[in-house]
């Protein structure tokens, strides 16, 4: 009976040790599934965002545009992000029985980085289009109406200027809407691009291919900061150029310089 008592309580050891295990497990399991959670919801949030400037931006609500820039380098910041991926990756392969990824990337490797294939726009590129803009437009003047035969040189040149100053507020409003669109693209290359690559990535293990994506989706959403800056210069020059094309929002500018402008009484 001895033996048997004694072969009874290994056996119940066993069981206890396996019982163990796979509570170890199961944290394991919800401790990854929460990081993972963390890095799905950014990804959503990234979507919203852009849902978000397209309203701002055919609002004209210049601040809420940077606000969203803003925010959108928060959503993808390294130093937030790259622990959640690194749990993964580790207690992933801890669980697995896998060997242990390298972890020792610092973080200023990130700050140094201009990773990735993100869109691009300058000025010079935005003044170029709008070259090219009123070069089509005099064109199309001069098909429809250089062969007329004007009576009177002066209504030619003033049916001229009039169209050619047309021209001019239809193509500063196109390069503003350039310099916004370009915000727009960063956004989307990063939710609909650069994200389910890392989010792949992460899923599989393969921390290595995670940190190319966030190295590039950072290079990414710190590239919006200047490009705020070019939407906010182009929307300006919209506003001097037609201040009531930016809507509601162009009849508040206006209404507000109206009133900085006014004598004040004592």
């Amino acid at each position: 009976m001895g033996e048997l008592a004694n072969a009874e309580a290994r056996l119940e050891e066993q069981v206890e040790d396996v019982r163990e295990l796979r509570k170890i497990v199961e944290r394991f399991d919800m401790e990854i599934a929460a990081r993972m959670d963390e890095i799905e919801t950014i990804g959503g949030a990234i979507l919203d965002l852009h849902g978000d400037l397209d309203n701002q931006i055919a609002e004209y609500d210049y601040m809420a545009v940077e606000q969203s820039t803003t925010s959108l380098r928060g959503l993808v910041k390294p130093a937030d992000v790259l622990p959640a991926i690194d749990t993964v990756c580790l207690l992933t392969a801890l669980r697995d029985d896998e060997a242990v990824p390298d972890l020792t990337l610092p973080l200023s490797a990130f700050e140094n980085s201009d990773a990735g294939k993100h869109p691009r726009l300058t000025q010079e590129d935005l003044d170029r289009e709008i070259k090219a803009a009123l070069a089509r437009a005099d064109q199309r003047w001069e098909e429809i109406w250089g062969d007329d035969a004007w009576e009177d040189p002066n209504e030619r040149e003033s049916h001229w200027a009039e169209h050619r100053a047309e021209a001019e507020r239809e193509a500063i409003k196109d390069r503003a809407r350039r310099a916004a669109a370009h915000i727009e693209e960063l956004v989307d290359y990063i939710g609909d691009t650069l994200w389910p690559d890392l989010v792949e990535a992460v899923e599989a293990g393969d921390r290595e291919r995670a940190v190319r994506a966030l190295s590039a989706a950072w290079a990414a959403a710190r590239e919006t900061e200047p490009a705020y800056k070019l939407y906010e210069v182009n929307l300006s020059a919209q506003y001097e150029s037609s201040p009531m094309s930016l809507g509601a929002m162009g009849e508040y500018l206006s209404d507000f310089e109206t009133w900085l402008r006014a004598p004040k009484t004592e």
